[in-house]
């Protein structure tokens, strides 16, 4: 049992240094890079940003409603138009009643 958990903890650690030692790699070559265009690489993303957000805009202004949709809107909108005449002639009714 004592074989084992050594042999995993020796796993452990030897990729544990590999991770570490490629990390120490990407920080070594991309830092340079990284200084030297650093203001690019942000321009270059908030660009991106503000493209997929006009994309999403466009996509959702120029997409088709349903016939369901346009179908509840018109029911609203007319039940809307009718709601008033039908209050007043409600009214007018119980005054006359009374």
């Amino acid at each position: 049992m004592k074989g084992s958990t050594a042999e995993i903890e020796r796993q452990a650690r030897a990729i544990l240094e590999s991770v570490e030692s490629g990390v120490e790699l990407i920080d070594e070559r991309a830092r340079p890079f990284v200084e030297r265009h650093g203001v690019t690489i942000v321009a270059a993303g908030l660009a991106a940003l503000v493209g997929v957000g006009a994309a999403v805009m466009i996509v959702r202004r120029r997409r088709r409603r349903t016939l369901v949709m346009r179908l509840h809107d018109a029911t609203t909108s007319v039940g809307d138009r009718l709601e008033r005449p039908l209050s007043t002639i409600k009214s007018a009714a119980e005054r006359i009643a009374h």
